[in-house]
């Protein structure tokens, strides 16, 4: 492993990509697994979490570096996110598009993958079927949730790509309504099912729409100063002087 400055990062190389992950996501994860109940199955959820989110990212990065970009992966308290550089022939929607589709695809295929052996092979019980069960849940349900059209999501960056293809001058506009809605239905939805978790990510994301929505100020424009200015020209006013 590399050495890393951040306290409690780990960090290390996965086809020859940079991967950091913060004790913030295996506190996230560890959270997300109490509800089973029984130890070892959290630290298998964990497990589950990890592996998925990162063939997840991998599905960005590889796909990235692929058209000449310099990627790394980090995996954190929201999630996973893959960062990379525009390479030098340029980054058009196209390019995005297929970067941002990448990621679920991978998930969806092989959560699909894993249900076919299930189903071919099974029926599993215990901690097998747990993990066999949950590996299908997360791929499955994390890839195509990710591809609803909301910001930060990958669903997200599709849209944006589409509408700067076809409506590059009201593009930007149109995604905002977009986003704003589909947060909005999200927190009602995460509401409606109690999954806390969706209603408090969704809600994160649905008050970065409105903040986003504000109108911006800009700086405050400094006047020029010099030392005249602050002399004092006006005449001294005489005082009767009171014995």
């Amino acid at each position: 492993m590399e050495g890393d400055q951040d306290i409690g990062v780990i960090s290390f190389r996965l086809f020859d990509i940079p991967v950091k992950v913060r004790p913030s996501f295996l506190v996230i994860a560890a959270i997300l697994g109490w509800q089973t109940g029984d130890l070892f199955r959290v630290f298998a959820w964990i497990g589950i979490i990890f592996f998925s989110i990162l063939i997840h990212e991998l599905g960005h990065a590889l796909t990235a570096r692929g058209i000449g970009s310099t990627v790394e992966i980090e995996l954190n308290a929201i999630g996973g996110l893959t960062s990379w550089t525009a390479p030098a022939e340029g980054f058009g929607p196209g390019r995005r598009a297929l970067v941002a589709a990448a990621g679920s695809a991978v998930g969806v295929v092989f959560g699909g993958l894993v249900w076919l052996v299930v189903v071919s092979t099974g029926p599993y019980t215990g901690v097998t079927g747990f993990v066999l069960n949950s590996l299908i849940w997360v791929n499955l349900f994390w890839g195509l949730l990710n591809w609803l059209p909301v910001r930060p999501l990958d669903g997200g960056h599709l849209l944006t790509s589409l509408l700067e293809k076809v409506a590059p001058e009201k593009g930007e506009r149109i995604a905002n309504v977009i986003f704003f809605v589909t947060a909005a239905v999200a927190v009602a939805i995460g509401l409606w099912l109690r999954l806390i978790f969706v209603a408090l990510l969704s809600g994160w994301l649905l008050w970065g729409e409105i903040t986003r929505s504000r109108p911006r100020r800009g700086p405050v424009q400094i006047p020029p100063m010099t030392y005249d200015d602050v002399e004092d020209d006006s005449p001294v006013e005489e005082r009767d002087q009171v014995e």
